[in-house]
């Protein structure tokens, strides 16, 4: 076994003792006697023990100073952290983002549960009493909401659950302060249907739901006050596949717009009927709103002083219809198509009280785009902001961008990237982050949170949880993009000028609550 020989610079205890006769090294004859060891030889060796000496001390001194050293390199860079490791890169997608202070507080002392609540799940060990992972997820024949409005008397959402031995639609109502809601039962829902759509006028709320007849499809329109409910005058809504509907009110009357195929089926237009909002009557016959020669699906109106904002999504013809005019060669594994991936942007257009047209529907997006998905709130006496989700991958996939626009009675201004997609040189740093597979949705701003702050982004995504981000009035991120403790994978579906109502899944039910929400976190004092 061979003699453990130390460094100098790694044992600096035993270095600094005086050495001893057995230490000394011997002499180029091998003899180890104190009167054959020659004095000029001495002194050598304890030069050179001295300089190893200083060299490890040193080696020793910068091991101990080298942290100290790099966190306060750290520290004194721009907007690093000094418990940052030195070989992190920003601009690396792989790495972890840092936590962000929450901006978003709980309003109300309980939610509002709409079904059968699961049992509190235990918190995993060391959470400090939090949910346990999953405790959000949804479950088969769960509780499913609509697009949540606001009116005199709070907030209001249209859901449907299972009971009565099928599916019941209905209108959840939730106190201004959260503290009190309660379930207005509509009607039976028979086939696979979406929510009632909802919206407020005044004390009282209009509802619009789908139902299917003889004919294809109706759609009935109610007005709760309280837990009353009447009924008005149904439409026609037609046979096509599309369940798009949507209800908006402003002033003495509301109107009602869907999607309907024309009658030689060749494309989709947009269908518009209106009625007094206090009786529903006088109800008009239902017209067409978009141009004859536009194929038009999903759209959306809202109320603004004067009358309404409609827009819609509008597309190229479908190359499905032009490869049907083609010739095939009678294989059914080469005539088997896969998803048609079109040029889709959106249009919008300004309708008075009546819901007539004063001016032509114009596109705001680019033609050669990819618009998936879109929502849209009111910005300014007469202005549109709209955020939409442009992909051209196949549903459901990840990627593509979400951009904002912005709508005024005069113009429009041009989309600018939020999120995803190429990144401009003045674009904010979450336009290089990745959209997932979630779709945006746009609520009015809330109160108090100053800077010009006009309406919340929310992202929901189901793999990861909602990301949450304020928006200027001209589309502009404000404050950041990133999800929140408080917010969870909970999706906002409402806003009044103090707070959020957000939905939380829980099992086969759902939880409806408040959250007030600053533009920046509050500072710690």
């Amino acid at each position: 076994m061979e003699p453990n020989h130390r460094a100098p610079q790694g044992n600096t205890s035993a270095d600094r003792r005086p050495p001893t006769q057995d230490r000394r090294p011997p002499t180029q004859t091998g003899d180890r006697r104190p009167g054959a060891e020659e004095e000029p030889e001495g002194v050598a060796w304890k030069g050179a023990l001295a300089v190893a000496l200083v060299v490890g001390g040193l080696v020793v001194w910068r091991a101990c100073s080298t942290p100290d050293r790099a966190a306060s390199d750290a520290a004194a860079r721009p907007g690093a952290s000094a418990a940052a490791p030195a070989t992190s890169d920003p601009a690396d997608p792989a790495a972890a983002p840092q936590p962000q202070a929450p901006r978003c507080a709980a309003a109300s002392a309980a939610p509002f549960v709409i079904g059968d609540a699961p049992p509190a799940p235990r918190a995993p060990d060391g959470a400090g009493g939090g949910e346990a992972e999953g405790a959000e997820d949804l479950a088969p024949f769960a509780v499913e909401v609509g697009r949540g409005t606001t009116f005199s008397g709070g907030f209001a959402v249209g859901a449907q659950r299972e009971a009565e031995g099928g599916t019941v639609a209905m209108v959840a109502t939730l106190s201004a302060d959260g503290a009190q809601g309660k379930l207005v039962r509509l009607a039976r829902s028979r086939g696979d249907m979406d929510p009632p759509v909802v919206t407020g006028a005044g004390g009282a709320i209009l509802a619009a739901m789908l139902e299917p007849n003889a004919g294809g499809r109706a759609i009935k329109v109610a007005r709760i006050e309280g837990e009353h409910v009447t009924w008005g005058a149904e439409l026609a809504e037609g046979r096509d596949e599309s369940l798009a509907l949507d209800i908006a009110a402003s002033g003495e009357r509301a109107v009602i717009v869907w999607d309907d195929v024309t009658r030689d089926g060749k494309r989709s237009r947009i269908m518009l009927a209106s009625a007094d909002a206090g009786t529903l009557r006088s109800v008009t016959s239902a017209r067409p709103v978009s141009q004859p020669s536009t194929d038009a699906e999903m759209p959306r109106v809202i109320g603004r002083p004067g009358g309404y904002w409609l827009a819609y999504v509008a597309r190229a013809e479908e190359p499905a219809r032009k490869a049907a005019e083609k010739p095939t060669d009678g294989n059914e594994d080469t005539e088997a198509a896969g998803e048609t991936i079109t040029h889709q942007w959106l249009e919008v257009v300004p309708l008075d009280e009546t819901g007539a047209l004063t001016s032509t529907p114009r596109a705001i997006t680019p033609k050669d785009g990819h618009v998936l998905a879109y929502d849209l709130t009111l910005a300014g006496d007469d202005g549109l902001l709209l955020a939409f989700r442009d992909d051209d991958t196949p549903s459901g996939s990840i990627g593509g961008r979400i951009s904002a626009v912005l709508a005024r009675l005069g113009g429009a201004s041009e989309p600018r990237v939020l999120v995803g997609g190429d990144r401009e040189q003045d674009a904010p740093p979450e336009a290089a982050l990745g959209v997932g597979a979630g779709v945006p949705a746009l609520l009015p701003g809330v109160r108090g949170q100053g800077d010009g702050a006009a309406a919340w982004l929310a992202i929901a995504n189901a793999s990861g949880p909602t990301q949450l981000a304020a928006l200027t009035a001209r589309g502009e991120l404000a404050g950041g993009l990133h999800a929140e403790p408080a917010l969870g994978r909970g999706e906002p579906i409402a806003a009044s000028p103090e707070a959020l109502l957000v939905a939380h899944p829980a099992g086969r039910a759902m939880k409806l609550g408040l959250l007030r929400c600053a533009l920046t976190a509050p500072s710690n004092k």
